[in-house]
C-alpha cells in the first residue's frame, strides 16, 4: 500500500457535525437522471471546500448519506435543501441528527 500511514498514537478529535440522510423517493431511478450531474456537482463542492466529510448512497439505494460541517442543524439541512435532487422531488425525506465524527489531526479543523 503506497502512502503515509497515519501515526497510530495520533489524537483522534471528535468533531461536531450533521449525519443527514436523505431518502430516495420510489421513483427516484427516473426522477433522478435529469438531475444527477447537478446534483454530483454540488456533492464535489461539499467535499472539496471540506464541509461534507463523507457523502455517498446506502448499498440498497435507498438512501443518500451525508456527514457534513455545518453550524447547527438547521445549517446542515439548508446545505442539502440546495441539492438539485432536494428541490426535484430525487429525495423526499431528510434526517439530519448530531453526530460526532472522529477525525484524525490531519482531517480535523484546527
Amino acid at each position: 500500500m503506497s502512502g503515509s500511514t497515519p501515526d497510530a498514537g495520533a489524537p483522534l478529535r471528535f468533531e461536531p457535525t450533521y449525519l443527514v440522510t436523505a431518502v430516495f423517493a420510489a421513483d427516484a431511478a427516473a426522477r433522478r437522471e435529469p438531475h444527477r450531474a447537478a446534483h454530483l456537482a454540488h456533492v464535489r463542492a461539499l467535499l472539496a471546500d471540506g464541509v461534507a466529510l463523507v457523502a455517498g448512497a446506502r448499498a440498497d439505494l435507498t438512501a443518500s448519506v451525508l456527514v457534513l460541517r455545518a453550524a447547527d442543524a438547521a445549517a446542515a439541512r439548508a446545505l442539502v435543501a440546495q441539492d438539485p435532487y432536494w428541490r426535484h422531488g430525487v429525495w423526499t425525506t431528510l434526517d439530519v441528527i448530531d453526530f460526532l465524527a472522529a477525525t484524525s489531526h490531519t482531517l480535523g479543523r484546527t
